[in-house]
């Protein structure tokens, strides 16, 4: 049966991308459920060939995105439990500003504490600000990029700018399509009354060797992209203070970085 959101008069569909962790997809969906939307689920699962994040998301949004039913997709990690009528919300933001193509919510921790409310720098690696609850301001608004661990995506924005880019494995393609967006004259808007409960361990440092050069060539990708002429200067949070130097010094840090975990790749193997 086709999405038919009736409580929103909109069509949804929502993209998981999954891998071995079935506890926190079955809490995912629950907390899905409980946003009483009904909503067609596209879950892609990695656990044997693990494509990792942005080709998961491109297969579900080639599901969704060119069939003239579906008006709005949600990207959701599997450890990403949205809270009640956070996605009604979403769909409200989008509805009342036809500029945004992208909506995501604030982020809190299992504690309540709000990890992120607003998009700060998006190199060398994302970070953004967190807090109060006092501290978000109570009314939608606009960010710098969207956190893809979240975020409703409008279907005629992507129909024009095109799927994620897949050259970033893992990370930094959500922040790619945030700037793609944005340099196409699409908004990012956060919405305050939706919260998310996220932790951010899944895209941070951890031992998997393999997955941290993947997520450092992401990083150096995303680099040589972006930060190579005043596009990037003009759309971030960073703006004209990202100094060559800076660039370069980070550039260097990863290539490095890289140059060693090769190295001890090729011992393990």
């Amino acid at each position: 049966m086709p999405p038919n959101p009736q409580s929103t008069g909109s069509c949804v569909a929502v993209v998981i991308p999954y891998f071995r962790n079935p506890v926190a997809l079955q809490r995912c969906q629950e907390a899905l459920k409980a946003q009483n939307i009904e909503a067609e689920v596209y879950i892609r699962d990695n656990s044997d060939d693990n494509i990792l994040f942005t080709k998961a998301i491109n297969e579900g949004l080639r599901q969704y995105a060119y069939n003239n039913v579906v008006q709005y997709i949600l990207v959701l990690n599997q450890d990403a439990y949205m809270l009640a009528d956070g996605l009604k919300k979403m769909i409200q933001a989008m509805q009342a500003n036809p500029k945004v193509g992208i909506v995501i919510p604030v982020a809190i921790d299992a504690n309540n504490q709000v990890t992120s409310f607003a998009a700060l720098n998006a190199y060398p690696w994302g970070r953004s600000r967190g807090g109060q609850m006092q501290d978000v301001p109570k009314t939608p608004y606009c960010t710098y990029w969207a956190n893809g661990a979240c975020m409703l995506l409008r279907v005629s924005m992507i129909r024009e700018i095109g799927l994620l880019d897949e050259n970033m494995r893992f990370i930094c393609s959500d922040a790619d399509y945030s700037f793609t967006a944005r340099s196409r004259g699409w908004d990012v808007m956060v919405e305050p009354g939706a919260l998310v409960e996220h932790s951010l361990d899944a895209s941070g440092h951890n031992t998997n060797t393999w997955l941290e050069e993947v997520k450092l060539n992401d990083q150096l990708y995303f680099a040589r992209k972006w930060l190579s002429g005043d596009l990037f200067r003009s759309l971030s949070f960073e703006g004209k203070t990202l100094s060559e130097q800076f660039i370069r010094n980070e550039m260097s840090k990863t290539i490095e970085q890289l140059s060693l975990m090769r190295q001890l790749s090729s011992r393990i193997v």
